[in-house]
């Protein structure tokens, strides 16, 4: 498998079925391999060459739509096939036996297929992380996580100004955690974003409650703002101050009178100076978690 001079090139295109890498992890290896090759990737739906292009996707995950265009689109095509899986479907051998050379991806595939094309051999894939910073050690440190609805870009650049303000170092590590987002396309556009904003941003990506809890507890801040300001019934607020999290988040008039600034939270609207005095922060850890208690699930089963 290689790209190269007109003439020389085995492969001048990848084409993928999902389009997602943060979705599906073939989707992902495409955009990789495309890149390291230097070739174009394309969707099913592109009009990608029928020359020279390496067919990368599962066919037991493509409808019988797509199986039956990709079996019209195929009728033209001359290339090479990398197998991620074999189900014996119909498609599948097709494409094995019009392939010029055919890469199994395990012993398991190879086996299946050799017989149909002896052009094909075993191949693998390598891992898929690219992002291979360590955390670096910061005196201050951000957790944000939810913001399934479109960042708050200008607060956050706000907050940016206060961190860099304050002459320390300082991290930003961001979770589009799982029960805030409607789908893994949200935590790619949450990621984009942000990394706009803080460049030195570290994404994790979806979390569990518990990596979620544990993050809350060890970050100095946590931070989410919202179009007009925090309303009581916004779940992400809620779980920080349960947890005792230094709260950072913009208030209005609807927001809960409870929230008082640099009483139990902050308020990016009135800050000109992030508190980072250990005991002024424990205050407003305890008093976040006071008010926290005092709305918490007993209190709404009695007040309903």
């Amino acid at each position: 498998m290689s790209a190269g001079a007109p003439g020389s090139a085995r492969v001048r295109a990848v084409v993928t079925h999902h389009r997602d890498g943060f979705r599906s992890g073939v989707a992902r290896f495409n955009e990789l391999l495309a890149e390291r090759l230097g070739v174009p990737l394309y969707g099913l739906d592109d009009d990608w060459p029928g020359i020279y292009s390496l067919l990368s996707f599962k066919v037991g995950e493509m409808d019988m739509g797509e199986r039956a265009a990709m079996t019209e689109r195929h009728a033209g095509w001359e290339g090479e096939a990398y197998l991620h899986e074999w189900g014996g479907l119909p498609l599948e051998e097709e494409i094995v036996r019009r392939a010029a050379r055919v890469h199994s991806g395990n012993l398991e595939i190879q086996e299946a297929v050799t017989s149909l094309n002896p052009a094909a051999e075993v191949v693998w894939t390598p891992g898929l992380l690219v992002d291979r910073r360590e955390y670096e050690r910061a005196e201050l440190t951000v957790f944000s996580f939810g913001m399934a609805h479109k960042i708050q870009t200008d607060r956050f650049r706000r907050l940016r100004e206060l961190l860099e303000r304050s002459g320390r170092s300082y991290a930003v590590y961001v979770s589009a955690a799982n029960h805030e987002t409607s789908s893994l396309e949200d935590a790619a556009a949450v990621f984009r974003e942000m990394h706009e904003v803080f460049p030195s941003l570290y994404f994790l990506g979806n979390l569990s409650d518990v990596a979620v809890y544990n993050e809350l507890r060890r970050a100095t801040y946590f931070s989410a703002f919202f179009p007009g300001g925090v309303r009581a019934n916004n779940t992400t607020v809620a779980a920080a101050m349960e947890t005792g999290a230094v709260v950072i988040t913009n208030l209005d008039r609807w927001s809960p009178p409870e929230y008082v600034h640099l009483e139990n939270m902050i308020d990016i609207e009135q800050c000109d100076e992030l508190p980072a005095d250990p005991a002024v922060l424990e205050r407003l850890r305890a008093r976040a978690g006071a008010t926290a208690a005092a709305r918490g699930w007993d209190a709404l089963v009695s007040r309903l």
